[in-house]
């Protein structure tokens, strides 16, 4: 279950804290064995109930949602729509997690019942063309099973993910994000693994929304009028290989269905910079959590640093550091 090094890392943990991973392996395995048994209606029941004690109960994270929230639309929204989007991106997120123990019962004959797939043949079609494609997305809608369902359209490719702090938590997703037959591998050496699969025909997915530390390979975007600083490596395996980036998601449908859409590749000329490759494909999605906003993760600190002299403008969470100004600073282009 472990690698020799994360045995060597378990071994450092103090008792307490390997009693409290235990304890939530344990509680991870009880819901990976009963959820694929509950009819998918009841999975979605239980999301909801779920998502909504939670936001209830998580305070802080509840927090950092109407923070985020209030940044983003400003006086678009009044405080009662406010708390109603954030109590449904949690609801959203509740049921992400437990339909991917669900996906358990998903076989190449009948995702496509739970989910109505656009775009994916002009994928194929670029995917063929160009020996590899670099396919980019949110944690946004059921994104889950958006990367599930991707390789089930014949399009398998490599997956990075971020570590738990509880390494025994990760065999157990990487198993469930992998059963279509992706290839799960974590950011450390992910540049030169990833080079090397596009360059023997693979995919690529990179979930751009994630935050990264402006000491780690990562490029400033303004997002909802704020900059932050996220990964890079969609950016850097573009200027690499010059392959088109395609932008994908999967959105939650009135009747309990997802759409799930590959959408036009985006183009860039040899001479884009990495962080005009990074904005173009954050203002597309940003256009898109406009238009549904609940089905966005706004609990998660999407704006960790902000610069020198932001004041309040940015969450309360957000704090200033040096690197950070030194990152903007390093790339000219960077809008004021």
């Amino acid at each position: 279950m472990m690698d020799k090094k994360t045995r060597a890392l378990w071994r450092k943990l103090p008792f307490l804290r390997r009693v409290r991973y235990r304890l939530e392996y344990a509680g991870l395995k009880l819901v990976a064995v009963l959820v694929p048994h509950l009819p998918w209606v009841a999975v979605r029941w239980l999301a909801c109930v779920l998502g909504s004690v939670a936001f209830l109960f998580d305070r802080v994270g509840r927090a950092v949602a109407l923070a985020n929230i209030g940044m983003a639309f400003g006086g678009e929204k009044g405080p009662a729509e406010m708390r109603r989007i954030a109590r449904d991106s949690y609801r959203n997120f509740a049921r992400t997690m437990l339909e991917l123990f669900w996906a358990e019962n998903f076989t190449a004959e009948n995702y496509h019942q739970y989910m109505v797939m656009e775009g994916w043949d002009q994928a194929r079609r670029l995917n063929k063309e160009h020996k590899g494609g670099i396919f980019v997305c949110l944690h946004y809608g059921n994104f889950e099973w958006l990367s599930i369902a991707g390789a089930f359209e014949r399009l398998p490719g490599c997956i990075v993910t971020q570590e738990f702090k509880n390494p025994l938590l990760g065999p157990v997703f990487d198993r469930l994000r992998s059963l279509s037959g992706h290839r799960i591998i974590q950011r450390e050496r992910a540049m030169l693994i990833t080079m090397q699969h596009l360059r023997n025909g693979g995919n690529i997915g990179v979930l751009i929304d994630l935050q990264v530390g402006p000491k780690h390979p990562s490029v400033p975007v303004r997002s909802f009028g704020r900059l932050s600083a996220v990964t890079r490596l969609h950016t850097m395996l573009q200027k690499r290989m010059g392959y088109p980036i395609i932008p994908i998601e999967s959105v939650p449908l009135p009747d309990g269905r997802y759409r799930t859409i590959a959408h036009d590749p985006i183009y860039f000329a040899p001479d884009v910079t990495e962080r005009e490759i990074a904005q173009t494909c954050w203002d597309f999605f940003e256009a898109q959590i406009r238009r549904q906003p609940e089905a966005w993760l706004w609990s998660y600190r999407h704006w960790r640093f902000k610069p020198a002299g932001a004041g309040d403008s940015y969450p309360f969470y957000a704090v200033q550091k040096k690197p950070f100004d030194q990152l903007i600073a390093s790339m000219p282009d960077v809008e004021d």
